[in-house]
C-alpha cells in the first residue's frame, strides 16, 4: 500500500509571476492549460446560449483559466484560498474584469443556481473532500449549466508518472506537489455527479505528447519549453477532463 503523505498546497503562494513565466514544474499548468482552455470555451459557445455567460472558476490560481475566459467576454469570478495567487490573477486579467476573491471549494460563498458554469480544473486532487467540493460547485449551477472537471486517474502509471516521474525529470518539482491517495477514478466522479443529478456528457484524456523534441528536453534537461504540449485524447489513464450538464 503506498504511503498517504500531505499534499504541499502551500507552494502555490509562492510563484509570482511563475504562473506566467518559468521553464520548471510550473510551466506544465501553462502547457494543459493551452490544451484545455481552448475546449472548455469551445464547449461554452456551443452549449450556453445566455447573452451574459456567467463562470466560475474555483480554485482558479494564478488566472490561466479565468483571464483567457474574461477575453471571451464571459462574466467571470475566480475563487481561491490564497490571496497571493488571486494578486497574480489581477495582474495578468488584461480585460480588468474578472471577480477575485477569496473562498474554500468546500464552502462557496455563492447563492444556489448563481452560475451558468463552474469551472473546477487541476483542484479536486488538491482538497480534503473533493465529494464536499463537487456538491457545492453544483449547488452554485443553474438548472441546465454544465460543470467542467479536470483531475488525475488514480492507478500505478499515474502514481509513476506524473508523481514520482515529475520528481525525478523536471526540476525544482517540490515534494508532495500531488499525492498519489488524492487521485480520482474517473468513475467516482462520475457516480458523485450522478448522485448530484447531474448528466455526464463527455470526458477525454489530457495527456502531453512524449514524442515530441519539447519532451526530451524534459527528460534530458528538466526543463519546460515553451512549445511543450499536452493533447487531448481517449485514454483516461492519466490526467482527465469532462464536463456533465445539472439537470435539476
Amino acid at each position: 500500500m503506498l504511503k498517504k503523505y500531505q499534499i504541499n498546497n502551500e507552494i502555490y503562494k509562492q510563484m509570482g509571476d511563475e504562473w506566467y513565466v518559468s521553464d520548471n514544474y510550473v510551466a506544465l499548468l501553462r502547457a494543459e492549460a493551452r490544451a484545455r482552455n481552448p475546449w472548455v470555451s469551445k464547449k461554452i459557445n456551443e452549449l450556453v446560449k445566455n447573452e451574459n455567460i456567467s463562470v466560475l472558476d474555483v480554485g482558479c490560481g494564478g488566472g490561466l483559466l479565468a483571464n483567457e475566459l474574461a477575453n471571451m467576454n464571459y462574466n467571470v469570478t475566480g475563487v481561491d484560498i490564497h490571496p497571493e495567487v488571486l494578486n497574480v490573477g489581477k495582474k495578468y486579467d488584461k480585460t480588468g474584469t474578472v471577480k477575485y476573491q477569496y473562498a474554500d471549494a468546500h464552502a462557496l460563498p455563492f447563492p444556489d443556481a448563481n452560475f451558468d458554469v463552474v469551472c473546477i480544473l487541476d483542484v479536486l486532487e488538491h482538497v480534503d473532500n473533493y465529494i464536499q467540493v463537487l456538491n457545492e460547485c453544483v449547488r452554485c449551477l443553474k438548472k441546465g449549466g454544465y460543470i467542467f472537471y479536470h483531475t488525475f486517474n488514480r492507478n500505478i502509471f499515474s502514481f509513476l508518472f506524473v508523481i514520482k516521474g515529475m520528481e525525478i525529470f523536471v526540476k525544482n518539482t517540490p515534494k508532495n506537489l500531488h499525492v498519489h491517495h488524492l487521485f480520482i477514478k474517473p468513475k467516482e466522479i462520475r457516480n458523485i455527479l450522478m448522485e448530484l443529478n447531474c448528466n455526464l456528457k463527455e470526458i477525454k484524456g489530457l495527456n502531453p505528447k512524449i514524442f515530441s523534441k519539447e519532451f526530451m528536453k524534459l527528460i534530458f534537461k528538466g526543463e519546460i519549453d515553451d512549445k511543450f504540449e499536452f493533447k487531448l485524447t481517449n485514454s483516461l489513464i492519466s490526467g482527465y477532463i469532462g464536463y456533465a450538464e445539472k439537470l435539476n
